[in-house]
């Protein structure tokens, strides 16, 4: 899945891919009801009685074998209606922490998750009034954001967000794992950068290919088989949380990066202010999508052990407005029983909550710097 932008509002539908390595993904925002940036259009489908998904179950953990206990159970995809009632469970070993996903769906099955909707670009096509007045006002809120973050100091950090915590004096090969639309890539090559991006979306591809004319490939990243010291850089966006066996990617990546060569991580934070608030209903969780969530000491472990020097780990409440928002979302289509997009409805004093939310993460990250809604990793394949 894409959109045509990828931004913060990306993330506001659970990054909902139409396989797991597509990231760069968005749909209509749950708390803020339709705020959208100008060139974004959606289709919806739904399934009267969508078949059910097989799985498998975990209960032992699948990095270190860990026993697993509860964390959340008896959920349901309340955003999209992907069938099934899940949980997660937490790995009791102290040094590892994983959450993971329980039951499992199985490989085969997994597009099911992502099929009661689909979130492409409509080719583009110039919005009508309602939509165009609803861009006016989403475009009105960031103003108002980047204003309010050079007043808390959460400017810097928005702008590193943004280019992935690239060196903006870089250049080189650029992989983007999960490229969906490809404006990422596009600012970037913009930027000097030689760019390439894969995802399992087609359809994401082709609309990328069409606007910015990239060299991008459909398919998974071991599949693709690109050469051995092929890139300079590897960004993964909300990527990992949706992979299967995220070890034999991260190894992937560093075979194909050259020495010294920049892997980028961001995922959602399950140590966050947000989920010790929300619990069940944090937007983080997504299930069934989100098959793993790395607390950030876990995710710098899965990391070295896959041969790489990590370099600096932070969270960041950066899209904290998003995650608090669709959280309060989701606790209250769970309260009412509902399935499905919400009314697209322009609700600005809901948005201003999530906003003031956002900054008040952000000054108590000075307090708890591990606490915020995602984790950024950046780390380097001189690993000895």
């Amino acid at each position: 899945m894409a959109v045509a932008c990828d931004s913060p509002w990306a993330m506001v539908a659970a990054r909902v891919p139409s396989s797991p390595e597509s990231s760069n993904t968005a749909v209509p925002s749950p708390f803020f009801d339709g705020l959208l940036p100008e060139t974004a259009a959606f289709s919806y489908v739904s399934m009267e009685e969508p078949p059910q998904i097989r799985t498998i179950p975990r209960s032992t953990c699948p990095l270190c074998e860990g026993r697993g206990v509860e964390l959340h159970g008896n959920l349901r995809d309340v955003l999209y209606g992907a069938p099934g009632c899940w949980g997660f469970l937490r790995c009791e070993n102290p040094r590892c922490r994983l959450i993971w996903l329980h039951p499992t769906p199985v490989r085969q099955d997994i597009g099911l998750a992502y099929r009661c909707y689909f979130t492409h670009p409509e080719s583009f096509e110039s919005p009508g009034l309602s939509a165009r007045l609803r861009s006016r006002l989403y475009a009105g809120y960031q103003c108002l954001l980047r204003g309010l973050d050079s007043l808390f100091g959460l400017g810097s950090a928005r702008d590193a967000l943004e280019r992935r915590h690239l060196d903006p004096r870089s250049r080189g090969r650029l992989l983007d794992v999960g490229c969906g639309d490809g404006s990422f890539l596009y600012r970037m090559q913009q930027q000097g950068w030689q760019v390439t991006g894969i995802d399992l979306d087609p359809q994401a591809i082709a609309a990328a290919r069409q606007r910015y004319g990239l060299e991008l490939v459909v398919g998974d990243l071991q599949s693709a088989r690109f050469a051995s010291g092929s890139f300079d850089a590897v960004t993964m966006n909300h990527v990992i949380e949706h992979l299967f066996d995220p070890r034999e990617t991260l190894q992937e990546v560093r075979r194909i990066l050259r020495p010294a060569g920049l892997l980028v991580l961001v995922t959602p934070n399950p140590d966050s202010m947000g989920h010790q608030r929300h619990g069940a209903h944090w937007f983080g969780l997504d299930p069934p999508r989100h098959l793993h969530l790395f607390p950030p000491a876990t995710l710098r472990a899965l990391v070295e052990q896959a041969g790489f020097r990590v370099v600096a780990l932070e969270t960041t409440a950066v899209h904290a407005d998003i995650f608090w928002g669709a959280s309060r979302s989701i606790r209250e289509a769970r309260r009412h029983h509902r399935i499905g997009p919400l009314p697209q409805k322009v609700r600005p004093l809901r948005a201003l909550r999530a906003a003031l939310e956002r900054y008040y993460e952000h000054v108590q990250l000075r307090r708890h710097p591990l606490a915020g809604e995602e984790t950024v990793l950046v780390a380097r394949s001189d690993a000895p």
